[in-house]
């Protein structure tokens, strides 16, 4: 019996290393995927500070709200570029 329990423990614990490497896996993907976002996000940021102050802010807004929707912006992000946006007016 004792033997059959040593087994089990060593199943369940190379069963919870296994969860632990994915999830580890999983984190990193995430945590690269996040980078590549910001990357992404401060290109854009770089991109519309460089763009002429007289681009029509329904289009800017438009932009904005499909990086939102595309992940890229977080809602708070999205509002603080809105209510820049909108004091411009």
């Amino acid at each position: 019996m004792a033997i059959g329990a040593g087994i089990a423990r060593h199943r369940a614990s190379a069963g919870m290393d296994q969860e632990r490497q994915a999830y580890e896996s999983q984190l990193d993907q995430s945590q690269r995927q996040i980078e590549a976002q910001q990357r992404q996000l401060e290109a854009l940021q770089g991109q519309t500070q460089q763009k002429p102050q007289h681009e029509d802010p329904t289009k800017k807004l438009e932009k904005y709200a499909d990086l939102r929707k595309k992940g890229l912006l977080t809602e708070e992000e999205f509002q603080k570029l809105k209510a820049d946006i909108l004091s411009q007016m």
